[in-house]
């Protein structure tokens, strides 16, 4: 009850945000009407191109805090007023920008200096005081959920002072506990997690996996040791400096600019490919009985299961999940046979025996795999991204290989134009995972060509 309130709670903030930049557009509007203090002729203002200009800042604000992570609801870094006043910068910036260019196109008349310097300053002053409210009944309620802050020290921690210092810092309750002792502990119980010491490399690796799936901050106070192989930045609270771990860059602006991109990709890509779709599907239909999409639950981001689509290539007799009760006996027995030459967690059936004709060379293609494009508009996959297995696949996976469950799965991927599913899984783990440390639009946009490459090779 707690958790589904919490997320009301941060849902509301931008709303009143967008409510009182519009407001206070409004009173400026007023006060511009009735400045006859000025010595100089007023011109007319469009009240409609104003209320549109008005409506536009309001949601480039709002977008423009969830890029600085104004609305996080808890993190140890930057105060909260710096990120209000970079992300009202960056917004007076935007909209004086638009204004501009934009006269002659969408504000015919052009929008009033006065309305937007004044606006935007009183906006400023509006959303400070209004966030020191609701600051402190966001305060108040979360201290009523009963979440705390997990200190984990290390046996060996030589700077008590800091140890001290550090729980000072923090408004909310702190429970400290030795490394050694968190085999009870129930992780979705705190707000984030901060180890100090210097802890042994390995240990401060397996803390850091334990906690990856429970959409929490890590932080680490260091007197030594760091994590190389995982993506981290600095982060300050008043005279101490955190290191922050996190599985990949894609947080913030990162993860709007690939979720844009997917959107828009994904779009692009139904468009120019739908009657290549249509063709599949009346040829699957031709060619054997059965439903024209396969579907199955692969494990997706954070350990969580979704529905996975591709079109059938099988016979649906032979299909895990769709065929004859020896299905999963046929299965079984190829992966254990001569045929299976990927042997380990991802295994590959040479000349599979439950793929129709037709289908052996559009599989090669991995044109089966189209279906995917709506998956990645409803948001459950990437166009790019580390491959989505099996629920029995993860649960053999190593620890660090559980790092490729920190994002989105993928149509296609790094892995994919090394080698695409020739890969021994170890090899295509170390590639996912290097795509996850390394994530750039760029390196979205050089796999998605290379993957052209590769399909049209059909290596």
């Amino acid at each position: 009850m707690h958790k589904s309130l919490f997320k009301i709670f941060r849902f509301l903030r931008p709303v009143f945000h967008i409510f009182l930049i519009l407001l206070v557009f409004a009173i400026t509007y007023k006060l511009r009407i009735l400045a006859k203090f000025l010595p100089f002729e007023i011109p007319i203002i469009n009240i409609q191109e104003l209320q549109r200009f008005a409506v536009i800042s309001a949601g480039i604000f709002v977008f423009r805090g969830f890029i600085k992570k104004l609305y996080d609801l808890h993190t140890i870094g930057e105060s909260y007023s710096k990120r209000l006043t970079k992300t009202w910068l960056y917004w007076f910036i935007t909209i004086t920008f638009c204004s501009y260019f934009w006269q002659g196109i969408v504000f015919m008349r052009g929008v009033s200096r006065f309305v937007i310097l004044i606006g935007a300053v009183l906006s400023y002053l509006v959303l400070f005081f209004f966030d020191q409210i609701w600051g402190f009944l966001e305060f108040q309620f979360l201290k009523k959920t009963g979440k705390k802050i997990l200190l984990i020290y290390h046996e060996k921690l030589k700077d008590q002072t800091s140890l001290m210092k550090l729980k000072e810092n923090f408004p909310f309750e702190i429970e400290s506990r030795e490394q050694h002792d968190l085999d009870e502990v129930q992780f979705s119980d705190y707000f984030f997690v901060v180890a100090v010491g210097n802890f042994h490399q390995n240990d401060l690796q397996a803390l850091f996996e334990k906690i990856r799936f429970y959409e929490m901050s890590f932080y680490h106070l260091s007197e030594g040791y760091f994590l190389e192989n995982i993506v981290y930045k600095p982060a300050q609270l008043n005279n101490l400096i955190f290191m922050e771990y996190k599985s990949s860059h894609l947080d913030g602006r990162s993860l709007v600019a690939k979720r844009i991109f997917d959107l828009v990709g994904a779009t692009l890509g139904l468009i120019l490919l739908s009657p290549l779709l249509l063709l599949i599907s009346l040829l699957i239909k031709l060619d054997s009985k059965g439903p024209v999409i396969y579907k199955s639950k692969r494990v997706g981001k954070n350990g969580e299961l979704f529905t996975f689509y591709k079109f059938r290539s099988m016979y649906t007799d032979m299909c895990v999940g769709y065929g004859w009760k020896n299905a999963d006996k046929m299965y079984e027995k190829l992966i254990n046979s001569q045929a299976n030459n990927r042997k380990g967690i991802l295994p590959k059936i040479e000349n599979d025996p439950r793929v129709t004709k037709v289908w052996a060379f559009l599989r090669k293609t991995s044109l089966d795999e189209l279906p995917q494009l709506f998956q990645v508009l409803r948001g459950t996959m990437s166009l790019v991204g580390p491959r989505p297995h099996l629920e029995n696949e993860v649960a053999q996976y190593e620890p660090r290989m559980k790092r490729v469950l920190s994002i989105k799965p993928w149509i296609t991927g790094y892995a994919q134009i090394f080698g695409r599913d020739k890969l021994p899984f170890e090899d295509e783990a170390k590639l996912d995972l290097y795509y996850i440390r390394k994530w750039s639009l760029a390196l979205d946009i050089y796999v998605i060509f290379a993957t052209i490459g590769v399909v049209f090779k059909g290596r």
